[in-house]
């Protein structure tokens, strides 16, 4: 005779409120980045338009849809909001325990580089402003003093395509900037469309390259690894300034980050890469300042980087005439549409000269003021910073909290910055520990990135529908520099108020990391 044994049916499985919200960000990161990219896609093949120039025939490949102004900036703005919010998810879920395999996500970027690669760039006329730069230097000129005007007015293939805002403007970009037109120049010959294709493919080599490296550096841990792949190698932001639109600051992060990855062995090597850097772009030397203060306890390191980078310096410029730094040094007492002492500034003194010189000892005495409150406002990693079997003593977490709080002090506050600027921005944010700056940055992103709609037009040009001329007479104007006031305000109270570190997890919300299960351990 058989006996009947009862098993209790077991209860249904839980999952805790924080766990399902993380899980729901997880997907809202890949939905929202995912579009973001296929709408810069989408932009890019249309053709030329209010935001994508015409550079001829040829690769890159795209259509002639002509699609209408508005219908371009609502796309480019549908695109900059979701990737920043994408982002933000992402980071949400990272912090809450979800976090996405590097391998798979560093495949992921190699394909979103690779078909914004082969369309034509979109955001802004710079890739044609390199190009040109690129011709004059190939057919022996210099274009520290030769302005694209020449080579428009004598009929060059690739002068014909000069944008009118830049034509009498010489380079203000540094020689290893030029040599790196240059490169792209040889193979595009007399051909714009050519010539830009050659340097976007370089752009998005260098955009890669940094990922590579921003994974080394980033250390073993996943969690580390999955947050540096977010903040650059699948932020639509970065993805959208430094490869679609093609802007040179991705050259300059690969140098500075090369110098981050060589300081664990030599800071003769991490000075010439720094120096480098700087000679693309001269902002990239504030960075600097992180391998210099990680470095000074050892006088021989201190030493052999501040002469690796005053030497390849020196030797680029060299190569040029005094009006290369002469050129650089004038972008000092510029502004920009971005600038966000627009409103301030304007309402108190007007627009004349007088205006202009009192902005930028505001904007100096402000951005030394930023920079040191962050220096010691600044949240330390809450674990021992990935150093590497050898590391040196300028490598780590030290160096990078340093130079992020000098570039950020001056991104914050310089009236002359461009969204694209941010590439020297976000590769120190993603090596540093999750934080409150992670959304301020996100927002002043999208901020920056919605004054430069629709890139390739200007919005005075374009028939004054309502979104022209709200974006024209009330973003540009008011709302964005008010906006990006808005932002600083928050950074500095949260430096002040010792704040600017992440808000702790409620218990259970995560597991720990596996970076402080180590360090719990040891």
């Amino acid at each position: 005779m058989g006996v009947l044994i009862w098993k209790p049916m077991p209860e249904p499985v839980l999952v805790p409120a924080p766990r399902r919200a993380a899980r729901f960000a997880g997907r809202a990161w890949l939905a929202l980045t995912g579009a973001s990219v296929v709408a810069m896609l989408l932009l890019c093949l249309a053709g030329p338009s209010a935001a994508v120039p015409a550079l001829g025939g040829g690769p890159p490949w795209s259509f002639a849809a002509a699609p209408a102004a508005t219908a371009v900036i609502l796309l480019c703005a549908a695109a900059i909001v979701a990737g920043a919010l994408g982002t933000g998810a992402g980071l949400y879920a990272l912090r809450r325990g979800r976090h996405p395999a590097p391998g798979p996500m560093l495949a992921a970027s190699a394909v979103a580089v690779l078909v914004l690669v082969l369309v034509p760039p979109a955001g802004s006329t710079d890739a044609l402003n390199y190009a040109i730069y690129g011709r004059i230097a190939a057919l022996g000129h210099d274009p520290y003093v030769v302005t694209p005007a020449w080579l428009h007015a004598v009929g060059d293939p690739v002068g014909a395509f000069s944008p009118p805002a830049w034509r009498n403007a010489p380079s203000v970009y540094g020689p290893v900037a030029t040599w790196a037109q240059q490169a792209a120049s040889w193979p595009g010959g007399a051909s714009m469309a050519r010539t830009v294709f050659a340097w976007k493919a370089m752009a998005g080599l260098a955009f890669l390259l940094s990922a590579f490296l921003l994974d080394r550096l980033a250390g073993p841990a996943r969690e580390r690894r999955a947050r540096a792949h977010l903040l650059w190698s699948l932020n639509p932001l970065m993805l959208w300034h430094v490869v679609a639109g093609g802007h040179v600051d991705g050259l300059g992060t690969l140098l500075l980050l090369g110098a981050f990855l060589a300081a664990r062995r030599s800071g003769l090597a991490a000075g010439v890469l720094l120096g480098a850097a700087a000679a693309v772009k001269a902002p990239f030397a504030l960075a600097g300042a992180g391998l210099f203060w990680a470095a000074r306890r050892s006088p021989a390191t201190l030493a052999a980087t501040a002469a690796g980078a005053l030497a390849a310096l020196a030797a680029a410029y060299a190569t040029r005439g005094p009006e290369a730094l002469a050129n650089v040094a004038g972008k000092v007492a510029s502004r920009a549409l971005a600038d966000p002492w627009r409103v301030a500034v304007a309402a108190w003194l007007g627009e004349g000269p007088e205006a202009v010189a009192l902005e930028g000892r505001l904007a100096l005495g402000a951005a030394v003021l930023a920079g040191a409150l962050l220096c010691l406002r600044l949240p330390a990693a809450p674990y021992g910073p990935y150093l590497g079997a050898q590391a040196g003593p300028g490598a780590g977490t030290p160096a990078v909290r340093t130079a992020l709080a000098c570039c950020l002090g001056w991104l914050l506050t310089s009236p002359m910055q461009h969204p694209w600027y941010d590439a020297l921005l976000f590769p120190l944010l993603a090596l540093m520990p999750a934080c409150r700056l992670d959304g301020l940055m996100l927002v002043r992103g999208v901020v920056t990135s919605l004054v430069y709609l629709p890139g390739a037009a200007g919005l005075l040009t374009l028939p004054p529908t309502p979104v022209v001329r709200w974006a024209a007479e009330v973003y540009r104007p008011w709302v964005a520099p008010l906006a990006s006031d808005v932002v600083i305000a928050c950074v500095v109270a949260l430096a002040l108020a010792g704040r600017l570190g992440a808000r702790p997890l409620p218990p259970g919300t995560a597991p720990p990391t596996g970076v402080e299960r180590a360090g719990r351990a040891g």
